[in-house]
C-alpha cells in the first residue's frame, strides 16, 4: 500500500480540478500559486499543473477536505509504432510496470492522431519514421492543438539525424533503436513517473 500511495502522489492535476475541489474560483487558486502557498509547474503549453502530493500538503495545511485517492486518474499511454515486434516489446514493458496504466496502440501517424482524439492519452511513445505520416508531423500537429499540446511525447528512432529534429518538433525526449533495455526501462520510469522534464535527446549510436 505504501508503494501505491507513492505512485498516486506523482499524479498531476489541473488548476481547474484543484479550484473545484477547494470550492474557489480559478483566479483565487492562481493567486495562491503566485503567492507561493501552492507549488505548481508550467507545461510546454503554458498551463499550470500540480502534483497530488503537493496539493494534499496544501489542503492539510489550510484545513481543507483531503483529496481522495479515488479521484486519481489512471495514466493513459498511446504507443505508436509500425514495426509489430517493437510494438510488442514496448507494450510488454509497459504491462510489466508496477504502476497501473491504460495502454492503446497505433500503427502509423494517421492512426495515432485518430487514437489521440478517441483515447485521449496523457503520454505518447512515438516512432519517428513511419509510413503515411511520420512522427515529426504528429508532434507538430499535437503541439499546435490547444487540447493536445500538453501530451508528453517520448520519441524513438533508429536514425541519428532525426533525434534533434523530433525534439525540436515538440517531443520531450528521444531514445535510440535498437533499444538498450536498461536505458529504455530507465527512460520509461523517468517519463511516466515524474512531471515534465527538460527536453532531452538520447542519440542513436
Amino acid at each position: 500500500m505504501k508503494a501505491d500511495r507513492k505512485r498516486d502522489d506523482l499524479t498531476l492535476i489541473t488548476t481547474g480540478e484543484a479550484a473545484s475541489h477547494c470550492r474557489v474560483s480559478l483566479q483565487a487558486l492562481r493567486r495562491w500559486i503566485r503567492d507561493g502557498r501552492l507549488k505548481a509547474f508550467q507545461t510546454p503549453g503554458g498551463h499550470a499543473r500540480i502534483e497530488v502530493a503537493e496539493f494534499r500538503r496544501f489542503l492539510k495545511e489550510c484545513g481543507m477536505p483531503p483529496y481522495p485517492a479515488g479521484e486519481l486518474p489512471t495514466p493513459r499511454v498511446l504507443v505508436v509504432e509500425d514495426d509489430a515486434d517493437i510494438l510488442q516489446i514496448l507494450t510488454s514493458l509497459l504491462a510489466g510496470r508496477p504502476q497501473r496504466l491504460v495502454v492503446e496502440t497505433a500503427v502509423d501517424g494517421y492512426d495515432a492522431l485518430i487514437k489521440v482524439g478517441t483515447f485521449r492519452p496523457a503520454f505518447l511513445i512515438l516512432d519517428v519514421v513511419m509510413p503515411k505520416l511520420d512522427g515529426l508531423e504528429v508532434c507538430r500537429r499535437l503541439k499546435a492543438g490547444p487540447e493536445t499540446r500538453d501530451i508528453r511525447i517520448l520519441a524513438v528512432t533508429g536514425h541519428a539525424g532525426m533525434a534533434e529534429r523530433v525534439v525540436a518538433a515538440g517531443a520531450d525526449a528521444c531514445i535510440a533503436k535498437p533499444f538498450d533495455f536498461d536505458v529504455l526501462s530507465k527512460e520509461l520510469e523517468l517519463f511516466l513517473g515524474s512531471p515534465r522534464r527538460e527536453q532531452a535527446i538520447r542519440r542513436p549510436r
